[in-house]
């Protein structure tokens, strides 16, 4: 991961996941390289062949360390001093030694002062997965989804990101947009115009330019259990779920939402992302038409194939 500059706004997917062992391990070695130059009493002695292996030993574990925190200063000094250790190298001191470890110490602690750690504990962990696996659950595997959803997909990503950093307004906010993605595509199934352009992104407007165009094809008299006509209406019950939650007569993020509404808002439109899934990819194709919806683990309905006709 490069250097942030300070007048780029980074989003979630590129913020740095400090792995904390990696971060612990750099400043054990670090310690422990401080500690063994401590004992040598003679610091103008140059370094015998035996300190000399178990310096670069360590250097050697330390260097992918500090790499990984992305501490380049303390990194470039590590990477000298190893070098240091080279065949046909000059010697150094354990004066020398004693001066280089300090000086790394003294960069990666300078590092640290321009750097915020923030902590997740487990559960928040958990939703910064990729989608397919915050998607799975045991008895229904996700696998796939990301390829058929791109787009979908990566908002769904952020939003969980930004519950797990407890930026709940924020979450419903990506949530909307891939909400938008999968109901355009359930329009593009269905054969009706996209019903989330402004001046139709109105919950009333979508979810009844849905219901007719199910009532239209199917309609409710001859709708069968276990049919098209019937996946369609359990499916749109799913999307009109979603507007419960949503607390705006609107698709838009217009008001602060609580940890709780934006994690429910975030599971109802992943639950109905992921049912749609079974039956069309984000163009509103279906598995014949779909090269992607055969990476899907749950074998999409040989009904959705023909869109229901």
């Amino acid at each position: 991961m490069g250097i942030a500059h300070p007048d780029k706004i980074w989003s979630l997917s590129e913020m740095l996941e400090l792995e904390a062992r990696a971060f612990l391990g750099a400043i054990t070695r670090l310690r422990t390289l401080s500690v063994h130059t401590g004992r040598i009493e003679r610091r103008d002695q140059l370094l015998g062949s035996e300190d000399k292996a178990l310096v670069a030993q360590h250097l050697d574990w330390l260097i992918p360390e500090i790499s990984k925190t992305s501490a380049r200063s303390a990194l470039i000094c590590a990477e000298r001093l190893r070098a240091s250790f080279n065949p046909g190298t000059t010697d150094i001191t354990y004066a020398h030694l004693a001066m280089q470890i300090n000086d790394i110490e003294s960069r990666f602690a300078d590092h640290l002062d321009d750097i915020k750690f923030f902590v997740l504990n487990p559960s928040e962990v958990m939703l910064m997965q990729p989608v397919d696996a915050l998607l799975s659950v045991p008895e229904r595997a996700a696998v796939g989804f990301s390829l058929a959803f791109p787009n979908a997909s990566f908002e769904i990503e952020e939003a969980a990101k930004c519950c797990a950093l407890n930026r709940y307004t924020a979450s419903v906010f990506h949530s909307m947009r891939a909400l938008e993605s999968g109901i355009r595509a359930m329009c593009a199934f269905l054969g009706i115009p996209d019903a989330t352009k402004p001046a139709e992104k109105n919950w009333a407007i979508i979810l009844r330019t849905l219901s007719e165009k199910i009532d239209e094809r199917w309609p409710k008299n001859t709708r069968l259990p276990n049919t098209m006509g019937s996946k369609m209406e359990s499916l749109y019950a799913t999307l009109d779920a979603v507007k419960n939650p949503w607390r705006n007569a609107t698709m838009h993020v217009e008001t602060t939402y609580a940890p709780h509404e934006a994690l429910h808002i975030l599971r109802c439109v992943s639950m109905f992302l992921l049912d749609l899934a079974s039956y069309c990819d984000e163009q509103g194709r279906g598995p014949t038409e779909s090269p992607a919806m055969t990476s899907i683990d749950e074998s999409p309905s040989s009904e959705a194939s023909t869109h229901g006709g």
